[in-house]
């Protein structure tokens, strides 16, 4: 494999324009969808076997999301932890362009992106959602994505969202949500949702949530950057080693660590 230099969270678009997967508390109907997922092109298959890539050196990490996957710089944070936890090489970029995983089909951004680069790993977050789970969206867009990695013998990670603050069901319908897709469509699905409402369950006065109560705190980024490290790894991520210059304080550090494994452990993520 081509060793590509070194980068962290790079953005192709000038402005993520929404905020998550998710359509507001008054959502109309929406119009009737095809169920048929636009063509994943030639190369790709019905449902191939997911890669396993956990012992690729360098690691070439592409994440597709909007500003769920952004804050804190998470990328960053998750390049990090790889370099430290596996000794590798590991680049890690966030691409730029359209906000949902449906719309960078055709956002002549993304699926270039995809096929130019040696990477290793597709992480997937933006699928729409409801936040009402009264409504039903496409998840053509998502499998389609899932099915191009797979062709060019990429691992796909599924990174469902974690729940707004006070919202108690929503982390766990969500990973469901993405659950189904991998049934369907196999891929790696990160267990973020269950492994905020376990942290939040037993430590609720962790900051975890920003301000709006929709977005990571750098908690809830750094929580979510170790479920992703484990996931992509293989590694423990209880035993990565404390990070001195990070924001979160080091006990809450080594809480969360050890949250993401124990999470990881009752909701394995990968078929392999």
């Amino acid at each position: 494999m081509k060793t590509w230099p070194l980068f962290v969270s790079l953005t192709l678009s000038s402005i993520l324009v929404a905020c998550g997967g998710q359509q507001s508390a008054t959502e109309p109907a929406l119009p009737p969808v095809s169920n048929q997922p636009p063509d994943p092109g030639p190369d790709a298959t019905p449902n191939q076997v997911v890669p396993d890539n956990r012992q690729s050196n360098p690691m070439q990490i592409l994440l597709f999301g909007n500003s769920h996957s952004g804050s804190h710089n998470l990328p960053g944070t998750l390049q990090l932890l790889l370099q430290q936890g596996t000794g590798k090489t590991v680049g890690a970029l966030r691409a730029g362009g359209a906000a949902y995983l449906d719309e960078r089909l055709d956002d002549q951004v993304s699926r270039p992106l995809l096929e130019s680069g040696s990477w290793t790993h597709l992480i997937l977050q933006a699928q729409k959602y409801s936040t009402t789970g009264l409504y039903n969206y496409s998840t053509a867009g998502t499998k389609s994505w899932i099915a191009l990695a797979k062709a060019k013998g990429i691992t796909p990670v599924l990174f469902p969202e974690h729940p707004r603050a006070g919202n108690n069901e929503e982390g766990m319908r969500i990973f469901q949500l993405h659950q189904q897709i991998a049934a369907e469509q196999a891929a790696c699905v990160a267990p973020v949702g269950p492994v905020w409402d376990q942290v939040l369950q037993q430590w609720p006065d962790l900051p975890l949530h920003s301000e709006d109560g929709n977005h990571a705190a750098p908690a809830g980024a750094l929580l979510t950057a170790y479920v992703l490290y484990q996931v992509i790894s293989g590694k423990q991520a209880e035993v990565l080693p404390d990070l001195p210059a990070h924001e979160v304080p080091i006990p809450t550090q080594r809480i969360l660590r050890q949250a993401a494994s124990a999470g990881i452990r009752q909701f394995p993520p990968c078929p392999f």
